[in-house]
């Protein structure tokens, strides 16, 4: 037999990121407490950098969690690694092509605080120019996925995830009358106290949010702003939260190394010297990036700094205000909080997956669907509300859906349709 060799002339489109750049997008996506270990670390191994740790003076700078759990779970273990570590390493360790992997670590970045995906599926395959069906494979499998519930668009959802106990999952359904009267509940429902209680007990052994125990969850101690935002006579001003700074040591060192006759020496100084431009280079990038997302916060969230409501924001809106990718905003917000005059902030708070416009301004899609609760709560029990109907009271208000989208947020939230709601 004779071996054939021939060659093969291939062409593709492939995006190869700069180490700086991969640089940037890596310490643009950490939150202050992580970059500072990291920075640590970095500054030890590199004579070229020297950091210089700022005073906390400010004793409520540091801030404490003002949320808490859900009262009925709180035995989450705490995990040393950060959500977005875990799934990193379970999407390396699957056999898939480069494409779905590219996307697969695309809805990392859109992850809230919670663990939650906080962009719609046809978002993400606009910003990655590839197909709709594509984004929901990814998806798929982001949920199959430790931790349960990950990649879900709300509690009731990653809840559905980690059970299979049909009374627990009735209760799941019925989330807020077991918050709110479990008693009536169980009536209602024509449970024994036997089988309420060992369901409410299973109820509380899940996990509301699937971010709960990771390093980087929302309910860690204590919370260090990257923003700060205070208000003066001249308006808000937005600075970056900075409690080290990163700087060159003399440049004598780095001459007298490549004043060397040994070419290895003057090499490896060169090495250095350029990781610790670029280290100082992307940190300031970091911090520009920052304020500028800061700002842009401020100008559309006036209202709620001056003591009114959020107005629900799209990351996709913001992106191409500010001249960014999606994915760079989405890192930008991951994990960070903004410290402003009315309080602690998670950066992922002013965004939504959905932002509707109404009479009043933007409403999203959390809002819209407490509205369709409320209205279906003050209803006629014999004549409930059809979903045509829904439709009509809440353009009364002022807010615009098809009746499509009222019924996708009726079952979202696990009402039943008006005929079984009817009562005869």
């Amino acid at each position: 037999m004779r071996n054939k060799i021939s060659q093969n002339l291939k062409l593709s489109n492939k995006l190869i990121l700069s180490n700086k750049v991969l640089l940037s997008l890596h310490l643009l996506e950490q939150n202050i407490m992580n970059l500072e270990n990291e920075i640590m670390e970095i500054v030890e191994e590199n004579p070229f950098l020297e950091i210089d740790v700022q005073p906390i003076s400010d004793p409520y700078r540091r801030v404490k969690k003002a949320d808490g759990t859900d009262d009925f779970m709180e035995n989450i273990g705490v995990r040393v690694n950060t959500l977005r570590s875990h799934l990193i390493d379970q999407i390396y360790a699957l056999s898939m092509d480069q494409e779905l992997e590219h996307i697969m670590m695309t809805l990392l970045d859109f992850l809230d605080i919670h663990g939650f995906l906080i962009v719609e599926s046809e978002e993400i395959a606009k910003d990655l120019k590839v197909s709709k069906q594509k984004v929901e494979k990814a998806t798929k499998i982001l949920k199959s996925l430790d931790p349960p519930g990950v990649g879900s668009i709300n509690v009731k959802e990653a809840l559905e995830f980690q059970t299979e106990d049909p009374i627990v999952k009735t209760l799941i359904n019925h989330l807020e009358e077991v918050q709110n009267d479990p008693h009536i509940l169980m009536k209602k429902l024509n449970l024994s106290n036997v089988e309420f209680d060992k369901a409410f007990q299973n109820l509380r052994s899940l996990n509301p949010y699937p971010a709960n125990g990771f390093a980087d969850s929302s309910y860690t101690r204590y919370i260090e702003p990257d923003i700060l935002v205070f208000e003066s006579d001249e308006g808000y001003i937005v600075a970056v939260n900075e409690i080290f700074e990163v700087k060159f040591t003399s440049k004598n060192l780095y001459e007298k190394l490549m004043e060397s006759k040994e070419e290895s020496s003057k090499k490896f100084a060169k090495q250095l010297y350029d990781r610790a431009s670029a280290l100082v280079e992307a940190l300031n990038r970091r911090k520009e990036t920052l304020v500028k997302i800061g700002k842009t916060l401020v100008k559309h969230e006036i209202n709620f700094l001056r003591g009114g409501e959020i107005v629900p924001l799209r990351i996709s809106e913001i992106a191409i205000e500010m001249d960014l990718s999606l994915s760079t905003v989405a890192r930008a917000v991951s994990t960070k909080y903004m410290k402003t005059p009315v309080g602690v902030h998670s950066l992922k708070a002013f965004f939504s997956r959905a932002v509707y416009l109404s009479d009043n301004g933007k409403i999203s899609r959390d809002q819209i669907k407490e509205k369709i609760k409320e209205l279906i709560m003050k209803e006629n029990k014999a004549k409930p509300f059809t979903d045509n109907q829904i439709t009509k009271e809440l353009k009364n208000e002022g807010i615009k859906l098809s009746r499509r989208v009222v019924s996708k947020y009726r079952e979202e939230l696990m009402i039943p349709s008006s005929n079984r709601r009817r009562v005869r």
